[in-house]
């Protein structure tokens, strides 16, 4: 039961009927069984997983909480001499203990489910080469959907009960509903428990019915439908069509797809954060904003501060810092760099294609940072004018162009597979298919192909408002005369009915960032 099925458009409205009029001391326990429900309808023996994941880490912190507590009072008895030096230490162990107990049982049950095939893949390869029979497993894995979500989720959760950053829940059922909230459990955004538990706590208090706040809610949902089925699934069939048959293409088209799949991307992800965070603010919580206007990043650097922020966050603390970050010289800060962008390749996918990409990017950000210095004396020399209108938007087409070729990796089935896309993409030259018609047997035809145009500008419109004046769609449409919210919203669902992809072989696509 994706978003954007038949079945969520019966499955919301009731769960939002019964959220409002049940006492508020409810509202917790309806929100986390219809999130257990809405589970249920991928898995449904997976939900014992995500039950399990989520009781083990919940006694995690519960057990580090009563170590540190045990750790106060022996440090308030003295340490000087006696035993309360020993019960700190002691403390101190059963605490590290409790802690890689929750998360290796947690990174396990990831490993299990999304690495097995990628690691048996690799072993088989390496006894092929020895001669060797290859090795199977006796029974099939289909991986939880929103594993690694729930996953980061739980280990953020218990290092900062760890380090004395946040405190144990106490309360199972809001800690559960933490991490199985149903907006954001298949695609995030990666909530922070300080941020998110403090909400589920509050919410039995919350006056439910605020006018302006549904009206955003629903301003962000229909938003969020409008990038996923009018932009993001009518460009996947231009994709799917070009990157499924790339040998047979020119550079022409094989450019349009690459910049095709970069926009359906982001359509696809920004769409379903769009829908999770306005089905949230309807019921009255916010979720962390995921993207800030990516398309108009400068470098790779400002991307990846605007692009999957909640995951970008999270590699930054507790990967990249926790590796020494930027405190011990050039070279570590550059290791960490790597080391942080191999992880979040992997975390994308198991598949050597995206930890391809995920080193591209942080080759990226390495050459960039060490290049700086270097265009800085250029740009001096030369007086360039940096704060130009020219040169940023020199460095908005540059910084797209990289991340766009890095795409081309995050697509094919294989690293080899992208070099070959690339290299018959800048050596097949084919101006004419510009203008001989060319671009409408994609599997788009012409009416739609120029829609697609438009809605694409109309993307970039909505984008520059948060990038220049800060301001999400559904704000500055609260800004606006009431006849103006009537004519956009009208003409958003109007849009989505006409242009939308439906159709008798249409299927309720899985959003892209579903899989990982």
């Amino acid at each position: 039961m994706t978003f954007n099925s038949y079945q969520f458009f019966i499955f919301l409205p009731l769960v939002l009927l019964f959220y409002f009029i049940i006492p508020g001391k409810w509202r917790t326990a309806w929100l986390l069984l219809v999130s257990y429900l809405f589970y249920f309808r991928f898995h449904p023996k997976y939900v014992f997983v995500l039950l399990a994941v989520t009781a083990v880490s919940y006694a995690a912190g519960l057990r580090m909480e009563k170590t540190t507590e045990e750790s106060r009072a022996s440090r308030e008895e003295g340490l000087a001499e006696g035993g309360g030096k020993r019960r700190m230490e002691e403390a101190a162990r059963k605490k590290r203990i409790a802690l890689w107990t929750g998360v290796g049982i947690s990174l396990a049950v990831l490993v299990i489910f999304k690495y097995t095939d990628f690691i048996l893949e690799n072993i088989n390869g390496v006894l092929g080469l020895a001669g060797r029979e290859p090795v199977s497993l006796p029974f099939s894995l289909v991986m939880p959907v929103g594993i690694s979500y729930f996953t980061f989720q739980i280990i953020s959760y218990l290092s900062d009960i760890y380090y004395g950053k946040a405190s144990a829940e106490k309360n199972f059922l809001v800690y559960a509903l933490y991490v199985s909230f149903f907006p954001k459990i298949i695609s995030g955004p990666i909530e922070r428990a300080e941020d998110f538990l403090v909400q589920i706590r509050d919410c039995r208090n919350w006056k439910l019915w605020d006018g302006g706040r549904v009206r955003d809610g629903l301003v962000l949902m229909m938003w969020g439908y409008f990038e996923k089925l009018v932009i993001a699934d009518r460009l996947a069939i231009l994709t799917e069509k070009v990157f499924g048959d790339y040998a047979s293409y020119g550079s022409v088209e094989l450019f349009i797809a690459a910049a095709a799949f970069y926009i359906q991307l982001y359509t696809d992800f920004d769409g379903c954060i769009n829908m999770a965070r306005g089905m949230a603010k309807v019921m009255g919580f916010t979720l962390a904003e995921n993207f800030n206007a990516p398309f108009f990043a400068k470098n790779i650097r400002d991307y990846w501060s605007r692009w999957h922020i909640s995951l970008s966050l999270w590699l930054r603390d507790y990967i990249y810092i926790p590796l020494g970050g930027n405190r011990r010289g050039t070279f570590c800060k550059y290791r960490n760099l790597l080391l942080t962008f191999l992880v979040s390749g992997i975390w994308h996918g198991a598949a050597w294609n995206y930890v391809f990409w995920g080193l591209l990017h942080g080759i990226y950000e390495v050459l960039g940072l060490a290049a700086a210095p270097f265009i800085e004396k250029i740009n001096n020399k030369l007086h360039t004018r940096t704060q130009t209108f020219s040169y940023r938007l020199m460095q908005t087409v540059k910084c797209w162009l990289l991340v766009c070729f890095a795409y081309i990796f995050f697509k094919v089935p294989t690293a080899a597979d992208g070099l070959r896309y690339l290299k018959r993409m800048l050596t097949k030259w084919n101006p004419w298919a510009l203008f001989d018609g060319s671009l409408y047997t994609l599997g788009i035809s012409e009416k739609y192909f120029h829609f697609l145009i438009w809605a694409v500008i109309l993307l970039l419109l909505v984008d520059w408002l948060k990038y220049k004046k800060h301001m999400e769609i559904d704000e500055w449409l609260g800004t606006q005369c009431i006849w103006f919210r009537f004519a956009a919203m009208l003409g958003c669902i109007m849009a989505v009915i006409i242009f939308g992809a439906y159709g008798p072989a249409y299927e309720a696509g899985n959003f892209i960032y579903f899989q990982f």
